[in-house]
């Protein structure tokens, strides 16, 4: 006999009576514990950070109640909203998020202000999108390709983003050159390239200028022409960045550059059993498709047009020390 699936309380382990504080503090414990870095695996930690971004949200967290048969339409008597059994189970709501393009809509700030409650964040900044700049590196770390390749990827990725995506998401925000403790058991700081806030969702970008040939990504390693890439400490950084903010589902980009400027190269090869779609903490791929990924990354979440001021302060603040 077949298990059914769980719902999102179990995935977090609370009741559908449970506050908004005993949610966040499940998902930090659920978050830590299905992390890839502590044992767990990308499927369960992206099962795990759906889970809260549907039952952190009032509007989602009631859609949600009312297919498991919890809930009760407005106006709809005792009948209403009742649930199947195999939709009673459901891991996580048939229509995650909007089926249109919600990108295009004005930012709304959270939490809200009034001129008896001032911002937690100067509105200056707050209604910047891009903050922050690439770390220039210095004469002799330029000597090592390294540095150079990433310093210049590093602008050519903000360049992109602005003509892109920001141009037509009121709500982004891109914060660049963060330099931060790192929350792993590696210790020391971590640098950042490049932080894309929208909703409740972030995307965690590293940049580099593609080498001649193409690319094989398999989730873990990326090489080329048979020999590994160095990806940085990207994966440190998303797990960094998801434990500071639980409130966000992170996810982690290395785009590569062509030299040429064509969008569709190098060609990043995958595997016929590596899913695009499916869930995982670190995504690699070219310009073009990084455009395509990051819009439906935002797209499909909760509320794309918020602008988290208490989060967006914290990654400028981490931008700028």
């Amino acid at each position: 006999m077949s298990t059914s699936p769980k719902t999102l309380y179990e995935v977090l382990g609370i009741t559908p009576a449970a506050t908004a504080d005993q949610i966040k503090a499940a998902y930090r414990k659920a978050a830590r514990a299905t992390h890839p870095d502590a044992g767990g695996s990308s499927e369960t930690f992206h099962i795990v950070a759906q889970a809260y971004e549907v039952l952190s949200d009032p509007a989602h967290k009631a859609a949600y109640d009312l297919r498991l048969g919890r809930g009760t339409r407005p106006g709809a008597g005792s009948a209403a909203g009742t649930a199947g059994p195999s939709q009673a189970r459901t891991a996580y709501p048939q229509s995650a998020g909007p089926a249109r393009d919600a990108l295009a809509d004005a930012p709304r700030f959270v939490p809200d202000f009034s001129p008896g409650s001032p911002p937690v964040l100067p509105l200056a900044l707050a209604g910047q999108q891009v903050h922050g700049s690439p770390r220039r590196p210095g004469f002799f770390s330029r000597l090592g390709s390294g540095a150079a390749a990433r310093y210049d990827g590093e602008v050519l990725t903000i360049g992109l983003l602005q003509r892109t995506l920001l141009a037509d998401y009121p709500a982004g925000r891109l914060v660049n050159g963060l330099h931060m403790p790192d929350r792993s058991p590696r210790g020391g700081n971590l640098d950042v390239g490049h932080v894309l806030l929208g909703g409740y969702r972030m995307a965690v970008l590293e940049s580099q200028l593609a080498a001649p040939g193409n690319y094989n990504w398999d989730g873990r390693h990326l090489r080329n022409r048979g020999r590994e890439v160095n990806t940085g400490r990207l994966a440190d950084s998303v797990r960094t960045l998801q434990d500071r903010f639980p409130e966000c589902n992170v996810t982690g980009w290395v785009l590569l550059h062509s030299p040429n400027g064509n969008p569709f190269e190098p060609v990043v090869d995958y595997p016929p059993s590596l899913s695009r779609r499916s869930p995982a903490m670190v995504h690699v791929g070219n310009a073009g498709t990084l455009q395509r990924e990051l819009r439906r990354f935002f797209n499909d979440g909760p509320q794309p047009n918020v602008v988290q001021l208490p989060v967006l302060g914290g990654l400028i603040d981490a931008s700028t020390r």
